[in-house]
Parts: structure tokens; C-alpha cells; sequence
């Protein structure tokens, strides 16, 4: 019943939104110019005319100011513009404003009588306003473009304040890799590209819809963020692409790589690995201009590749080549219907193929080549945006769009059980053949249609939207392709390297009581529904000449179905977005700003799909009970008849997986307060602290209150302990920050930018993820064996880095009638990271297995961590780099410019081991506690030593190595 109260609350709501006007929320394209006209004498000046024009605009738009001189341009393009005032018998005058994307630009004149003067030219750039609750940045295509750093989203974002790379899915693939913000998971950001949410349904990870060349700006919004934005409890990421224009222009871009120009790690060294050389180019276009001038702009790009990879794999430093063929196109057009109403399409294509692909990475990282397979994966995009001027003020907004992912034939073929994947005891390392079966294509889609309405009356600035948005995962995840995963370690010699056969193969050891198996069974094709449909007010209020507020409330009602649920998750919550500002002087100077917000984070479908067939395969666990033996040839450790099942971790998701019914989103209560300054109009700074408390977080409870379930079918008669989904009152993550950031226009061809992020506290008992896995914990699970201070401790989280320092300058050239370029550097510096003594995967003890027996338990767990110091206890190493870039252009005729990029990354070669193996065991001489575990540890054989090129500074996401050059050339127009 309060289920279909708080749907029938959220669809008045809709309704009303509906009426006010259509159209966007989630995925702001545009920006704004607001402000104030003024006489001499200080009265506002009510019926001036004020005109935009820009290259970014299609034709003008204009708008009479209001009673209190105030006007507002809302939901035009990011651009350069040039704002006109006219009233009759007063002089006319010219302002220069950028306007950033997300962003508003504060254009406040003074018009003095007409006299001798006719027109009035102002040539400094208004600032952007400083009372803009949002912390974040914004990065143009041209300062990317001038510095040595990635210029793939997650690539940009990392330069921004309070963001860190630090997720636990670091990508292979460029371009790809997790971003944490403020804390938050690593899982739970948003990413757009023209609107549209790109996001990796189960990650959070970007995908790569987009042609580098074609981005022309990047928001990164981490926190003070409006109700327009919904489904996360990190941050923002929101890019769009050039639109084309009034003149014709484009581009053509080659980029050369070579494994060989990076130098080789320390522990590639010690391997005897020698990269191989092979020059592999990415070839990027862009092209755009008027079909119509001022009434319809096309713009169009592609990107193609077909290269080759020198990889060196983990604790085996076996040496491997991948390919990767990829092509993707974009095409975009944007016509004006008429003046003030305008309607956009775009479509971006990105197919790829890729073999000798890892399957697995990071924590638990694929390490043998017989382990490698190829994927197909399409990966598809539709949007289509309308904006519309309704009189002076009402503006609507409309969006549609549809994102389709797949990754098809990755993993295994064989159904040979000789040919199963086999994970180490303290899953780390996966060997043997590769893990997730090539049959059981996993696709991770999403649609979403958004309408808003902005009305302007007087001191307000009011926008209310709605958003449906669905996100749809497909496929059973199929573990393997022969139904089996073992567990147990390879053979080694004295120093710790893998001992190979005669075939060149790793030798499993399969120990009794120790080694373990899991068996799986998928359902191919299994589909997962997540429907959220979400209504938000937001109102920036202009309290005084000094103080504004911004009021927001977002509603969400979320609701899912997938084949093999009995039942979905159906969950209601509001959560309020407040801001304020006090600008000191008037003038600007200096702001005060605070803001308070709750965010809901979103619904994993990893998570939401665990009662289900869909990412949620059957799985009965079995321990070895047959001789001792090792090596592809012991057929006894290979027969699953040799294995014991009873009383071991087994899982039907559609039968022993249960939701509670008040199952609802986590919820991150955030607080900053901040000082902003435009000193001048060459320099900027901010000064921001951020709190934030996680808590509600979804955990799997399983106790004697959890109740069991039978499964009886044929082959399988068992009793199962359920798993219920449930809200925690244990779990949660709390993290303060200290944000600075500023700009410094040295001289009109010199600039200064950066940020310091300290963390003062990034703590919790709860990670909820890891590498390939979006998880819960300990708590909840077993509580009669498993306690607080072993199992879920509190501490730092993984995340945790003290300082965060990112600091670069640009320093324009001009050689005359010989062209024009640039030189820059950027100097990144990333404190020690923490890690935890922690004994992953340990053995259930007799004292354990004894208890749960006698309280009527019917199985146990198959494994545990066991720590032996709170979260975070230890420290890796901190490290610097310095990267450099320069950039020549060549004038030839008209707008013909050929040019060329050099770019050095880790310039002065810092190798320092930044981290090592953690792996720690129980202590067999030691004493043990209560639940029969031991009191102390003992060091692994690896441990404190680099196992793979990961354990020293990466140039960037998805590439190793020391120092790594890389070139660039083509020609603009």
C-alpha cells in the first residue's frame, strides 16, 4: 500500500511537470548568461535590450530586462560571446563573456548617458560567477589539447579536485578506468556525453562513445550538486561534442604509439622482458558547417585503429601481443525550427574487436596467457534534444535517448573440465584457461527520456523536470565455460615463480580439505529490468544585491523485474539539495557558499539482480577430498566426484535469494562550506571543505532469522540458510576533504591552473566492491562467527590518499608569420595509498563450523578474511611525476594549418615501487581466539615485492611503463 501512495505522489508530480512544459534533466548541454543593468547613478534600468551573438549560437537571441534590471539567457551552447545594451538615450555598450558548459556567467553593466560616445566596448571577459553552489571544474578542448594527459573522459576528469583514480577496476584499456569522487565508490558516478548517460551498467566506468578530437568541453561536478542530477552518491562527469557552425572547419589527427618508446619497469627488467617495436596509429577526423547557415549545422567524426599491444602479465612476467580493431563515428545535427527553439540529433557508432584480451584485472588479475580470449563488443548511441524559448519566461527542454552495449564470445569455448579456470587460495591470480564462457554474451543497455521547464519570474529562476530512465542488463553471467571454477594455488619454487610443465603450463596442487570447486549454471539470455522514474524542483532564488539561494528536491521511485525474481525492488525517497551564497563585496571578491545535499546512490544491478538468473549464475561449492596431487594430468583433482558438498557455501538465486521489502537506496548526506575569489580578471581561487556520511548501504544478511529453503530438483536435493537483501544500520563510509583550487592568467599567453585535495578522513567498514566485483561484506553474515574486530573492522577505506596535488602551466608561442604553439607541463603528485593485513580466503575453523552446527545452521561459508589490523593500517610509497608537452602549428593559406604534438609522459623516469604483494597468512604457531582463529600472521613469499608493472607509476590509465613518448600531427581548417 505505501508503495502505491508514494508512486501515485510521484506521478501527480509528473503530471504537473508535464503541464508546465516538457523536457532535460539528467545531462546539462548548455549554459547561461545572467545579470543586472544599471545607470550611472546606481537605479536598476528596467526595458534594455540585450542581444547575444556568438559562433556557437545560431542567429541571435535577445531579451528586455525586467523590473529589476535583470534578464537571463538560460540553455544556450558553451562558447564565446558578445552581449549588446541598448536603451534609448543611453550609450550602447559591448561585454565579452565565455560561457562554460553547466555553468553561468555573470554579465552586471553600467550605462552611462549617450553622449560623445556612441557605443561602448568593454575587451576583458566577464568573470563566471562565483555563487554557483557546485564544486567541480571545467576543461575547454584547447587546454586539453595543450597539455600531455589523456583526452578521454575519465582521462580529463582526473585532473579535477577532490577525484581520484583509486577505484579497484583499473583499465587495461584506455580510456576505461573507474574514477572515485569525494570519497564516494568507484561504481557510482555518472558519466554523459551530449546528455546521455554512457556509463558501464555494473562499474561506473565510461565507455568510450566518443572521438577524442571531437570533445569541445568537460564538466566534473563533485559536489554542492543540484536535484537535476540523480542516480549517484560520488560525482558528475558531462561532455559534449563540437555542433559544427556557420563556417566550414575540421580536422585530421594521427596519433603514433609504440610500446617501445616506454621504458621498461623494474620488474620487467629483472624478467628478462624486452618490449616489442610496433608503431600503432589512431587515425581521428572531424568535419562540420552549415547545411543552412543560422538554421542547420551538421558535424560529423570517426576514429579508427588496428593495433597491437605488447603486454607483460602479473607474477608470471609472461610477454603477449593483443590487437584491438576499433572504429567509431559520430554524426550530429542541429537545426533552429525558429529563432529561440532548437532541436538536436546525434548518433555515435563504437564497434570493437579485441584478442588476447585479459579477462580479468587489478586485484584479481589474470596472469597466465592460456587465460587470454577475444571479444567482440558493439556498443551503440541515439540522442535527440529540444530546446525552446516560450516568450521571455519559459524556456522547455526535451530529451531521448538509447545507449546498447554488449561484450559477445569473451571467455572461454571448451568443455573440456581440464580447460576450467582455476583462482588462487588468496584470489589474486587467475590461471589456466579464461574466466566467463564466449557462449553467454553480456549486454548492459540503458533508455532514458527527460523533459524540464525553466520559468523566470523576478528573483527566481525556477526548473522542475522529470526523468525515466531504464538501465537493462542481459545475459546470465556465466562464470565458465565448462561449469566449473576451482580454487587452489600453482606450483612454485623457493623464491616464490611459477613452476612450469612440460606443455609450458602452470601446475595446479590440489590439496584435501583445501582446494576447492564451484560449480555453476547460467541461464543464457536472462533479462534484468531497473526502472527509476525521478521529478526534482530546483529554484535559484536572488535573495538580495549580495545573497542567493539555491532550493532543490529530487523525488525517485525505482522498480525492477528480472527473469528468475520472485519479486523486484519497489523504493520511494526524496532527498533535498540546498545551497547559499553571500557575495561580501558585491563586487564579486569574495563569496561565501555553502550547500547541504542528499544523494541516492544508485541501484547495482549486480545487487538488484541477485535474486535473480540474470549476472547471478546457480553456484554449489564443494572441497577436495581425494588424494594429494598437482599438475593438468591429476585426474582425481579434476573429477567433481572427488569433492565434497555438503554443509558448503551453495546459491539459487531465484530461490534462496530474498529482498526485504523496505529494501532502499544508500544515502549520502553531504555538507561543504567554501570561500571563492576572482581577485581579478587574471586570477581566481577557491577554498572548499566537504563532508560527507554514507550509510543505509544494501547488505546480504544471512541468519537463523533469515529462515532456509529447499531445492529439490533432479540431481539435487539441499537445504539453504536464505540470503536477504537488507538495509544496514552497521555499515557506512565517512569522508572530509579539504579542496583548493585556482587560476592565474600570468600574461595574456601564460596560465597557471591546479588544484590540492587533502583527505582528512576516508573511513568506514564497508568497501562494497573489488576488482571485477560489486559486493557486500561480512556484517550481517554468520554473526555468531563472524565479529567486528576479524571480519569488518572500521578504518581507511581502500580509497584513502592524504594529498592529491595536480599543477599545470601553458605557455603560448608565437613565431610570427612561422606559426604559433605552445609548451606546457603538469606536475601530478599522488601521497602513499594504504592497503590492510588481511588473510583473504581463510578456511573455516572446526570452532566455527562446531557453533553454527549446534545452532541449527544447515551450511557455512566456504572461505573469510580474517584481518589483523584495522583498515588501512599500512602504507605504500607516495610518488611524483612530471609530463610536458609541445605543440607547433604551421600556417600554409586562409585557415590550412598542419601542426604537430610531442608529448613526454614521467619525463624524468621515476620508477619507484609505489606498491607490492600484500598476501599474509595465519600464523600456525600462534595462539587462537574464541573463533579458533590465529592471533598472529605470517608474511607470504611475495610479500613486499612487485609482482607486475602495475607496482610502479603508469604514465596514464592503460599504459605501463616508465618514461613513454608519444606523437601527434595532422592539419585543421
Amino acid at each position: 500500500m505505501i508503495a502505491r501512495i508514494h508512486t501515485l505522489t510521484l506521478g501527480c508530480i509528473v503530471a504537473l511537470l508535464t503541464a508546465a512544459g516538457a523536457a532535460t534533466a539528467q545531462g546539462v548541454q548548455t549554459g547561461s548568461i545572467r545579470g543586472t543593468v544599471t545607470s550611472a547613478d546606481g537605479l536598476t534600468l528596467r526595458g534594455a535590450m540585450v542581444t547575444l551573438t556568438s559562433p556557437a549560437l545560431q542567429g541571435e537571441r535577445s531579451a528586455v530586462t525586467e523590473e529589476h534590471g535583470g534578464y537571463t539567457f538560460a540553455a544556450i551552447p558553451p562558447g564565446d560571446y558578445t552581449v549588446e545594451f541598448t536603451l534609448g538615450g543611453m550609450t550602447t555598450v559591448r561585454r565579452q563573456v565565455t560561457v562554460p558548459l553547466g555553468g553561468v556567467a555573470e554579465v552586471a553593466v553600467t550605462m552611462q548617458v549617450a553622449g560623445l560616445n556612441e557605443v561602448v566596448h568593454v575587451v576583458a571577459k566577464a568573470p563566471v560567477t562565483l555563487t554557483a553552489p557546485t564544486v567541480g571544474a571545467n576543461y575547454t578542448h584547447a587546454e586539453i589539447e595543450a597539455l600531455a594527459t589523456p583526452r578521454t573522459l575519465s582521462g580529463i576528469a582526473s585532473l579535477a579536485p577532490g577525484l581520484t583514480l583509486n577505484g579497484p577496476n583499473t583499465a587495461s584499456t584506455e580510456g576505461q578506468s573507474q574514477v572515485v569522487i569525494n570519497g564516494g565508490p568507484a561504481y557510482d558516478n555518472i558519466f554523459m556525453v551530449n546528455g546521455v548517460d554512457v556509463n558501464d551498467n555494473i562499474f561506473g566506468h565510461p565507455q568510450n562513445l566518443f572521438i577524442e578530437d571531437a570533445i569541445a568541453e568537460t564538466q566534473v561536478l563533485t559536489s554542492g550538486i543540484s536535484a537535476e542530477y540523480g542516480r549517484f552518491s560520488g560525482g558528475v562527469v558531462n561532455a559534449i561534442t563540437k555542433s559544427g557552425g556557420n563556417i566550414f572547419s575540421g580536422s585530421y589527427r594521427l596519433n603514433l604509439a609504440n610500446d617501445a618508446w616506454s621504458a621498461e619497469t623494474p620488474y620487467e627488467r629483472a624478467n628478462n622482458v624486452t618490449r616489442v617495436s610496433n608503431i600503432n596509429t589512431v587515425h581521428e577526423a572531424t568535419f562540420g558547417g552549415p547545411l543552412v547557415t543560422d538554421r542547420l549545422w551538421f558535424f560529423t567524426a570517426g576514429r579508427y585503429t588496428n593495433s597491437q599491444k605488447s603486454n607483460t602479465l602479473p607474477f608470471t612476467a609472461a610477454q603477449y601481443l593483443s590487437t584491438d580493431r576499433n572504429t567509431r563515428t559520430e554524426l550530429k545535427l542541429t537545426g533552429t525550427v525558429k529563432p529561440g527553439h532548437t532541436l538536436q540529433a546525434s548518433v555515435l557508432r563504437n564497434p570493437r574487436e579485441q584478442s588476447n584480451q585479459a579477462n580479468l584485472s587489478g586485484g584479481l588479475a589474470t596472469i597466465d596467457p592460456f587465460a587470454l580470449s577475444s571479444k567482440v563488443r558493439p556498443n551503440h548511441l541515439l540522442g535527440v534534444n529540444y530546446k525552446g524559448v516560450q516568450g521571455q519566461r519559459l524556456l522547455t527542454e526535451m530529451q531521448y535517448s538509447q545507449h546498447q552495449f554488449s561484450t559477445n564470445q569473451g571467455g572461454g569455448t571448451s568443455r573440456n573440465i581440464l580447460d576450467s579456470p582455476f583462482i588462487t587460495s588468496d584470489f589474486t591470480r587467475q590461471y589456466n584457461a579464461p574466466y566467463f564462457d564466449a557462449t553467454d554474451p553480456d549486454g548492459r543497455n540503458n533508455r532514458q527520456l527527460t523533459g524540464s521547464a525553466t520559468y523566470f519570474a523576478g528573483r527566481h529562476e525556477l526548473k522542475a523536470g522529470y526523468e525515466w530512465f531504464r538501465s537493462q542488463h542481459v545475459g546470465g553471467n556465466s562464470q565458465t565455460s565448462t561449469g566449473y571454477v576451482f580454487e587452489t594455488d600453482y606450483v612454485t619454487d623457493a623464491s616464490g615463480k611459477p613452476v612450469l610443465d612440460a606443455d609450458g603450463r602452470l601446475m595446479p596442487m590440489f590439496t584435501p580439505g583445501r582446494t576447492l570447486i564451484f560449480a555453476y549454471r547460467a541461464t543464457r539470455g536472462a533479462v534484468l529490468n531497473l526502472d527509476e522514474h525521478s521529478g526534482y524542483v530546483q529554484d535559484h532564488w536572488t535573495l538580495g544585491p549580495r545573497v542567493s539561494a539555491d532550493l532543490g528536491v529530487r523525488v525517485e521511485q525505482v522498480n525492477s523485474a528480472a527473469d528468475g525474481a520472485a519479486e523486484g525492488i519497489d523504493a520511494f525517497r526524496a532527498v533535498p539539495r540546498l545551497g547559499l551564497a553571500y557575495d561580501m563585496t558585491g563586487t564579486g571578491k569574495l563569496v561565501l557558499r555553502s550547500t547541504y545535499a542528499h544523494y541516492s546512490g544508485r541501484y547495482s544491478d549486480a545487487l538488484v539482480g541477485a535474486n535473480s538468473s540474470v549476472g547471478s549464475p546457480i553456484e554449489v561449492d564443494g572441497v577436495y577430498t581425494g588424494s594429494a596431487g598437482e599438475g593438468r594430468d591429476f585426474t582425481p583433482g579434476f573429477d567433481p566426484a572427488n569433492y565434497s558438498y555438503d554443509g558448503i557455501y551453495a546459491s539459487f538465486p531465484s530461490v534462496n535469494v530474498r529482498f526485504d521489502p523496505n529494501l532502499s537506496s544508500p544515502i549520502t548526506r553531504e555538507f561543504t562550506a567554501s570561500a571563492a575569489s576572482n581577485f581579478s580578471q587574471k586570477a581566481s581561487a577557491q577554498l572548499t571543505y566537504v563532508q560527507r556520511h554514507t550509510d543505509n548501504l544494501i547488505e546480504d544478511f544471512v541468519t537463523l532469522d533469515s529462515g532456509t529453503s529447499v531445492i529439490s530438483e533432479p540431481g539435487t536435493n539441499v537445504t539453504l540458510t536464505n540470503r536477504v537483501f537488507a538495509n544496514s544500520a552497521v555499515a557506512f563510509r565517512e569522508y572530509r576533504g579539504l579542496l583548493m583550487q585556482g587560476r592565474y592568467d600570468v600574461r595574456r599567453n601564460w596560465m597557471v591552473n591546479g588544484h590540492w585535495t587533502v583527505q582528512l578522513k576516508n573511513d568506514g567498514n564497508y568497501e562494497g566492491e573489488a576488482s571485477g566485483q560489486i559486493l557486500t561484506s561480512a556484517i550481517g553474515n554468520y554473526p555468531e562467527i563472524f565479529s567486528e574486530s576479524r571480519h569488518y573492522p572500521t578504518g581507511r577505506l581502500s580509497g584513502f590518499q592524504r594529498h592529491k596535488v595536480d599543477l599545470w602551466s601553458i605557455y603560448q608561442l608565437d613565431f610570427g608569420s612561422w606559426g604559433d604553439g605552445s609548451v606546457s607541463g603538469l606536475w601530478r603528485y599522488n601521497s602513499a595509498r594504504v592497503y590492510s593485513l588481511r588473510a583473504a580466503n581463510q578456511a573455516i575453523t572446526p570452532v566455527q563450523a562446531a557453533r553454527l552446527a549446534s545452532l541449527g545452521y544447515v551450511d557455512a561459508p566456504s572461505s573469510q578474511n580474517v584481518f589483523y589490523s584495522t583498515p588501512g593500517s599500512e602504507r605504500f610509497a607516495g610518488y611524483g611525476m612530471f609530463d610536458t608537452s609541445f605543440n607547433y602549428n604551421v600556417p600554409l593559406f586562409s585557415r590550412l594549418r598542419p601542426w604537430v604534438k610531442f608529448d613526454v609522459f614521467n619525463l624524468l623516469n621515476n620508477q619507484k615501487m609505489i606498491s607490492w604483494n600484500t598476501t599474509i597468512r595465519q600464523d600456525a604457531t600462534t595462539a587462537r581466539d574464541d573463533l579458533g582463529l590465529r592471533e598472529g600472521y605470517t608474511k607470504g613469499p611475495l610479500f613486499g615485492q612487485a609482482t607486475g608493472n602495475g607496482n610502479y607509476p603508469t604514465p596514464f590509465a592503460g599504459q605501463t611503463g616508465g618514461r613513454t613518448l608519444r606523437l601527434a600531427l595532422g592539419v585543421r581548417f
